[in-house]
C-alpha cells in the first residue's frame, strides 16, 4: 500500500517549497495529496517565488506558477495519511486563521506523526498551539511568531543551513534548506532510500 502524504497549500505559496518537496516525495512512490481551504481537486493555487538577494531589508516576491490542486480540503481523511508538509510563502500568514487547518495541525501532533514546516509554514503551528516548550526553525521573519507559541527559535546556522529535528517535526528557515529538510523528513517517515 502505498504512503499517503497530506501538504496544506494556498494562494502565494512559495513556489520552490511547493514543488520540490512534492518531486522528491513522489519519487520515493509517496502519494502526495495537495490541498487548499475552500478549492477542489483541479482548482489552481498561484505560487510565489521569494528572492533573498540580500540587498533589500526583506525578500523580494514574484509570481510563481500556478499549481492544480490534486485533492480535495473538504474531502480528506485525516486517518489516510502518514505525514504532513508545510511549505511556507504567505498563505501560512492567512491561514493560520483557519480552523480547520489548525485541527489539521492537531491531529498530527496528537499521534505523534511526522510533521516538516519550512519558511512561513511555522507560522500555522504557532497558532495551532503545538510548539509549547519545544524548539524550531523557520523563515528569521517568523521568530517573534514561534516564541509567542512558546517555543524556543533556532538562529540560521549556514552549516546545517538550519534544518532542525525534534520529536516528530523537521523545521527549515527556506528553500536553500529543502534537501537536508526533506531528507530528514523521509527519515522520520521510515522511509529507506537503496542506493
Amino acid at each position: 500500500m502505498t504512503m499517503k502524504i497530506l501538504m496544506l497549500s494556498g494562494d502565494f505559496v512559495e513556489d520552490y517549497e511547493l514543488y520540490a518537496p512534492l518531486k522528491a516525495l513522489e519519487m520515493l512512490d509517496i502519494d502526495v495529496h495537495v490541498v487548499c481551504p475552500d478549492k477542489k481537486a483541479g482548482d489552481t493555487v498561484q505560487t510565489a517565488v521569494h528572492v533573498m538577494d540580500g540587498s533589500l531589508q526583506t525578500y523580494s516576491e514574484r509570481l510563481g506558477h500556478p499549481f492544480e490542486l490534486t485533492h480535495t480540503f473538504a474531502n480528506i481523511n485525516l486517518a489516510d495519511y502518514a505525514g504532513l508538509v508545510i511549505p511556507g510563502g504567505r498563505f501560512p500568514e492567512y491561514q493560520r486563521y483557519n480552523e480547520r487547518v489548525l485541527n489539521i495541525v492537531k491531529h498530527f501532533f496528537a499521534r505523534n506523526l511526522p510533521v516538516a514546516a519550512i519558511c512561513h509554514g511555522v507560522q500555522i503551528l504557532a497558532a495551532a498551539g503545538v510548539l509549547k516548550d519545544r524548539t524550531c526553525s523557520g523563515l528569521h521573519l517568523c521568530k517573534i511568531d514561534v516564541e509567542a507559541g512558546g517555543a524556543t527559535f533556532v538562529e540560521y546556522d549556514p552549516e546545517s543551513k538550519n534544518v532542525h529535528v525534534e520529536a516528530n517535526l523537521v523545521t527549515a528557515p527556506a528553500y536553500p534548506a529543502i534537501g537536508v529538510w526533506m531528507r530528514e523528513f523521509i527519515k522520520l517517515l521510515g522511509v529507506k532510500v537503496q542506493m
